[in-house]
């Protein structure tokens, strides 16, 4: 079969394409974005426009916040950008001290509305804030997250389809109401939208898949530091997809090609609205593509509930004592040098507040430089739990996770009406995942900060 074929037979729903038992069935609506009216495009832009307040905050966790990341981002470094954006996907309560809430309005978006983190966050900024006419939700029909927003008077709930996975949901209100609220053009964006050239991702996702059967498991992302955000929706989009069944590509975020490892390279990048549509509506197609030559379900994530399941458990009262050794951060690459075997990569796991985002990748550009043989990837937590944990859990067992958890995360920030506190939950997301990834083979390693 063609990569034509193959894109065609994605373009146009078949669900043979991919193995038997795949939930692509109820996974395609995402195909219907490039037929998103005018005047659908309009009303959402004429609503936004009717919104007072100057500070959008966005809450939400894996394609309900990477998606908002990439259109704020890309409109704060191209001088487009009509509001402020904060997107919240951290546990960590000192990411959550000093967010401003003048002239604030909120967005909690969460698909299946039970979503552990944003319930949390939209709980705890309510109780804050008393403003219910400045929330709005987005959320499937019918979801706990709806009853609530209807119960206490949010603005407005946006309804989404059902039959979109949220890594592919970018497109969906979950990615364009931030999108429009920040500024951007949703005409320019969903113009470009046919005329992206489905063939030739097609093409990249097989290439890359058949790189990963030959051994060639690493996907170098190559990016510079502004496309940060554009490459985490890549990450979660490859690792999500395809990490299960014990196959899966291992994207890795880089500046530039490196290290000595067998790998193939995907370039990220986005310099217009045009290029931005056709990255995620062409990554959308090239996952789709890699996963049927993997022959995996590209559209489900088996694995991604084991480490919540866990935390649940913990929050609950259990005990869970991860058996897990420990490492300076000053010994790290060291340490590393000599426990990673031959195809492992060091994975690193960061339970630490937003804005530790860039002390991550200096240390992962570090690491990454000195363990030539070796890949580093890198993800601020529980965000990569939506993400590329999956792929952790179900993918290959060539992970070496390094946790890197706080000695203390500062003064109790309880959580309303959850019976619990920030605090508490992050430690038992960390020990939840170390729990998970060791019952799946994986290593784990710690690093405690002072």
């Amino acid at each position: 079969m063609t990569t034509s074929d193959i894109a065609t037979r994605i373009l146009e729903a078949d669900v043979t394409l991919w193995v038997e038992n795949s939930v692509a069935a109820n996974r395609l609506g995402w195909l219907r974005a490039p037929d998103t009216t005018e005047e659908e495009l309009h009303d959402l832009t004429r609503w936004a426009e009717s919104v007072d307040q100057s500070h959008i905050l966005v809450l939400g966790m894996g394609g309900s916040s990477l998606g908002p990341r990439v259109f704020s981002s890309f409109l704060a470094d191209h001088g487009g950008a009509h509001r402020r954006v904060t997107v919240v996907d951290s546990t960590d309560p000192r990411s959550l001290a000093d967010i401003s809430l003048t002239d604030t309005a909120v967005v909690v978006s969460s698909k299946s509305g039970t979503t552990v983190e944003t319930e949390a966050y939209w709980r705890f900024f309510f109780e804050r804030m008393h403003r219910p006419e400045r929330f709005y939700a987005i959320t499937d029909a019918g979801t706990p997250l709806a009853e609530v927003a209807a119960e206490l008077g949010f603005k407005r709930v946006f309804t989404t389809p059902e039959d979109v996975g949220g890594r592919f949901s970018a497109l969906t209100y979950f990615g364009i109401v931030p999108a429009v609220l920040a500024g951007l053009d949703l005409s320019a964006l969903f113009e470009a939208l046919p005329k992206v050239d489905s063939g030739r991702w097609a093409a990249l996702g097989v290439e890359i898949a058949e790189a990963a059967l030959a051994g060639r498991i690493p996907v170098q992302l190559v990016r510079n530091e502004r496309d940060r955000p554009l490459g985490m929706w890549t990450e979660q989009i490859l690792a999500e997809s395809t990490g299960k069944e014990g196959k899966g590509l291992v994207p890795v975020p880089t500046g530039a090609r490196e290290g000595d490892y067998p790998h193939s390279t995907l370039e990220v990048a986005a310099e217009s609205i045009s290029a931005l549509a056709s990255h995620i509506f062409g990554m959308e197609v090239a996952t789709a593509a890699a996963g049927h030559v993997l022959g995996i379900d590209p559209f489900n994530e088996p694995d991604v509930g084991v480490s919540k399941a866990i935390t649940r458990r913990i929050l609950a009262g259990e005990k869970f004592e991860p058996k897990v050794p420990r490492v300076g951060i000053e010994d790290l690459a060291a340490y590393l040098e000599t426990e990673l075997s031959e195809g492992q990569y060091a994975a690193l796991s960061a339970y630490q507040p937003l804005d530790w985002e860039d002390d991550l990748y200096r240390l992962r550009d570090g690491l990454a430089t000195q363990l030539k043989a070796h890949p580093v990837t890198a993800g601020l937590a529980p965000r990569h739990l939506h993400s590329t944990g999956q792929l952790q859990k179900g993918g290959p067992k060539l992970a070496h996770v390094i946790q890197i958890i706080s000695a203390d995360y500062g003064p109790r920030v309880a959580i309303p009406d959850m019976g619990t506190d920030f605090n508490t939950l992050i430690r038992a997301q960390a020990d939840g995942d170390a729990v998970a990834l060791t019952d799946r083979g994986q290593r784990v390693t710690r690093v405690v900060l002072d």
